[in-house]
């Protein structure tokens, strides 16, 4: 399990420059609603800072610990880096927080936009992502006599997520020929299937990730850093960078000019590669519709 945090996180470090500053440990006063002051990011030399970077708030502590007694507000959840002074390590945004960061509150700095383009990138890198799903359905017959699987599954929308159909009782399946199909933006099992008894059908099918949030069924995705996926961490930001290229390729183009990220096509074959060890395969087994016997048999 995974967190929407984590994830983020790990997309951030793909999508551009990305590291992590808590603020100073010492009195709040330390930090003002315009500035904070970052010990580690002290330093004498000219290198280049998290100028035009985004700072991040998440309200947690360097240590890992949830921030108490107050979590950040969303108003101050996120602002852009106007300037820094590498010599005090004293962080200027470009608007001010309502609430300055507490003592020792770690911040992320990273180039997508939080919102609207992280965050956004993520979702669509969800929805690429498949996990094998079985579960007993219902029969929603239709006036054509065909089982309608969207309407208890939401998020089954492609006949190819249909993997297999079997009918029975725990302990006592068998498979049954199928034929998924398209209606109206709903899938269908067609004709044929209900004869089947009630409460004997089940569906194996290809899942998206996005629509199981903290272990439950879920119709938006995950929405608080808390909240957790049943996903493998490197399959997902794989998915989320690919799909931010997609979206955003001036903003990604900008972070991968002198090589310093991955292009493209690296972020391409990358995703490819984690599918193929995690996306839910195709059943290999053999089935026929009817009863099927060699000659002189």
């Amino acid at each position: 399990m995974i967190t929407l945090a984590q994830l983020e996180q790990e997309v951030a470090r793909r999508t551009g420059p990305f590291f992590q500053a808590a603020q100073d440990s010492g009195t709040p006063t330390s930090s003002t609603t315009t500035a904070a002051y970052m010990p580690m990011l002290k330093s004498s030399a000219l290198l280049g800072g998290p100028e035009n970077l985004w700072l991040v708030r998440r309200g947690t502590l360097s240590d890992g610990v949830t921030q108490t007694p107050q979590p950040v507000a969303v108003a101050d959840r996120a602002r852009m880096v106007q300037t820094f002074d590498s010599s005090a390590g004293r962080v200027v945004i470009d608007r001010n927080w309502q609430n300055p960061m507490q003592p020792d509150e770690l911040a992320d700095f990273v180039h997508l936009q939080p919102q609207q383009e992280l965050h956004r990138a993520v979702l669509a890198g969800l929805r690429r992502c498949y996990m094998g799903d079985r579960g007993q359905v219902g029969q929603y017959i239709t006036a054509d006599g065909d089982i309608d699987l969207t309407q208890q599954l939401p998020w089954l929308t492609n006949p190819d997520q249909v993997l297999r159909v079997q009918s029975g009782w725990p302990g006592a399946y068998y498979d049954i020929p199928f034929d998924a199909v398209t209606q109206a933006g709903h899938v269908l099992l067609a004709g044929g299937l209900a004869y089947v008894a009630p409460g004997a059908l089940w569906v194996s099918s290809s899942r998206p990730h996005w629509s199981w949030v903290n272990g439950t069924d879920s119709t938006t995705g995950p929405v608080a850093d808390a909240d957790t996926l049943d996903v493998d961490l490197d399959y997902a930001a794989a998915a989320a960078h690919i799909e931010a290229w997609h979206l955003f390729p001036s903003r990604m183009q900008a972070a991968a000019a002198g090589n310093f990220q991955a292009t493209q096509k690296m972020a391409a074959d990358e995703f490819t590669r984690q599918a193929l060890i995690w996306a839910p395969q195709t059943l290999r087994e053999v089935r026929f519709g009817e009863t099927v016997r060699l000659a002189g048999v």
